[in-house]
């Protein structure tokens, strides 16, 4: 598909909702920071988080969370044959974190001292290593992006430089990341000379060194995304607004086990819409593939969950008929559809089912961050929390602005293995002819 043929496309319906929605937003935004936060929301002293921190925040964050999985699944597992819906998740990743940044700048009472927590390292306070976990890790997708645009300018001698540098790069950061986290430079060494040693031994030769991507900066991901997702839970431990329903222990263990839930369906919406808003192949042979994760995935998450609901002694709470019982099994009833999709293979080998059981483990995630921030949380000596229009209109807004950024970079960079959408077809390079057909092998679609 040539750059001429997408130019003279005429604005459809769906593009044309996502640059109203856009446009609305941005105003909407440039309201707030000239009137301030009570002039477009409904929070208060009692209710200071609400439909921003859950959609915004701790669903996007989540959503995001394939780049690190899929990264990690097929670069330290060696689940090659994946490998080619690597770059489309880091895309995601990487636009979702950076308008996550973007919408917390909108949240926060007074964003421009966000800088601050660089420089104030609060041990006590886990939005410390929140805030320093999210800024690293954006800067690790910006590193694992970059290939991207070397590729699609043909900067060589850059990319061979960034492969060269970037070991040295996660070394000295995650240093820093240590001894910000524990204040102790012995700590900040030990950290410095494993690394260091482990990049001597694969330079080497001792160890195995990946010739595409430096394995310390896959690992940097991993280790970040793992510390932050569940940090977001640990926020809401300290907070005595909590209905038990919604309140344990393990929040922590849980919200980064649903984010590794949801990972691969957000990789195969993504994959899905952009075959269908692209022309693309639909990629349901490499898609099933991927998708005989999420009974594992979701069988693990809904046994403990479900055994932490019986040991912490909540099962009346969650039998009683009141809003936030009724959530909580919501979210059971979704993530159960969801196992039913994926572990029937009927089902799993066709795009339409791909799609029902991505769609439901989505929106199972959806309900379990929005019934921890806003449907779980009661104080009582203020009006309830309902989030203002203009608190929707704006989230839709932004999440408008990251698929049209989306649809972009897409279009003018190679996020596909078949190349940019937007530029005249060209060769494809031996390894990546091969690396699809390796892809494609696997069970045949039925339909869909």
């Amino acid at each position: 598909m040539s750059a001429a043929v997408i130019a003279r496309r005429r604005i459809g319906p769906g593009l044309g909702a996502l640059i109203i929605l856009s446009a609305v937003a941005i105003g909407l935004i440039a309201f707030r920071f000239y009137a301030g936060l009570g002039s477009v929301t409904n929070l208060s002293d009692g209710y200071p988080w609400g439909l921003w921190i859950a959609i915004d925040v701790l669903v996007g964050i989540a959503l995001a969370a394939g780049g690190f999985v899929l990264a990690g699944v097929v670069e330290i597992f060696g689940r090659k044959e994946l490998k080619a819906l690597v770059r489309p998740a880091i895309l995601t990743a990487f636009l979702g974190y950076m308008f996550f940044i973007f919408a917390l700048m909108v949240d926060l009472g007074r964003p421009w001292n966000l800088w601050v927590a660089l420089i104030s390292w609060n041990h006590a306070s886990p939005m410390f290593e929140v805030a320093w976990c999210v800024m690293f890790y954006t800067f690790v997708l910006f590193l694992e992006f970059l290939p991207i645009v070397f590729e699609r300018f043909g900067w060589e001698r850059a990319r061979r430089a960034w492969y060269e540098l970037v070991p040295f790069l996660v070394i000295a950061m995650l240093t820093l990341f240590i001894y910000a986290m524990t204040g102790s430079r012995t700590w900040a060494a030990i950290t410095f000379a494993m690394m260091s040693g482990w990049e001597a031994l694969m330079r080497f030769g001792v160890m195995h060194r990946d010739t595409q991507i430096p394995v310390l900066l896959i690992m940097a991901g991993i280790m970040l995304s793992t510390l932050h997702q569940s940090s977001l839970g640990t926020l809401f431990l300290i907070s005595d607004k909590l209905l038990p329903v919604w309140y344990s222990a393990f929040l922590p263990a849980m919200f980064f086990l649903s984010a590794v839930l949801v990972a691969p369906a957000t990789v195969i919406l993504e994959s899905l819409w952009s075959s269908r808003v692209f022309g693309r192949e639909t990629e349901t042979p490499l898609l099933y593939r991927l998708s005989r994760l999420m009974p594992v995935f979701i069988g693990i998450y809904l046994v403990l969950r479900t055994a932490d609901v019986v040991v912490a002694g909540r099962v009346l709470e969650t039998a009683s008929v009141t809003p936030e019982s009724m959530w909580w099994w919501l979210e059971i009833m979704l993530l159960i559809g969801a196992l039913s999709v994926f572990a029937t293979p009927e089902l799993s080998h066709r795009s339409g089912g791909l799609l029902a059981g991505a769609l439901l483990a989505v929106a199972g995630l959806v309900v379990n961050r929005t019934g921890v921030a806003m449907v779980g949380m009661s104080v009582p000596e203020y009006a309830a929390y309902v989030p203002a229009w203009s608190e929707v209109a704006i989230t839709a807004g932004i999440i408008s602005i990251a698929i049209l950024a989306y649809r972009y970079v897409v279009t003018w960079f190679p996020v596909f293995q078949d190349g940019p959408v937007g530029l005249p077809d060209r060769a494809e390079p031996e390894h990546m002819a091969a690396a699809v057909a390796r892809s494609r092998t696997g069970p045949e679609p039925q339909g869909g």
